[in-house]
């Protein structure tokens, strides 16, 4: 399961409130670790997550796409 920047605002709020990573990680439903993996980057999932740019399998069209798209 992923960190949502919801998750983060709230342990971000929560880390303000109470100054304890292990409360404020509960409060924002996420792991003790997980919340000090996120305070210590300082970053919000979605600027940490990359791209999904290679294939998990063979284009069943790739040879015949441009004549697809012509005719």
């Amino acid at each position: 399961m992923y960190t949502t920047d919801a998750q983060v605002r709230k342990l971000m709020e929560e880390m303000s409130r109470h100054g304890r990573v292990g409360m404020a990680s509960m409060k924002a439903g996420m792991d003790r670790k997980t919340g000090r993996k996120c305070l210590k980057s300082g970053k919000m999932p979605s600027e940490l997550r990359q791209p999904h740019t290679w294939r998990t399998r063979v284009d069943p069209f790739e040879q015949d796409w441009p004549e697809m798209v012509k005719g």
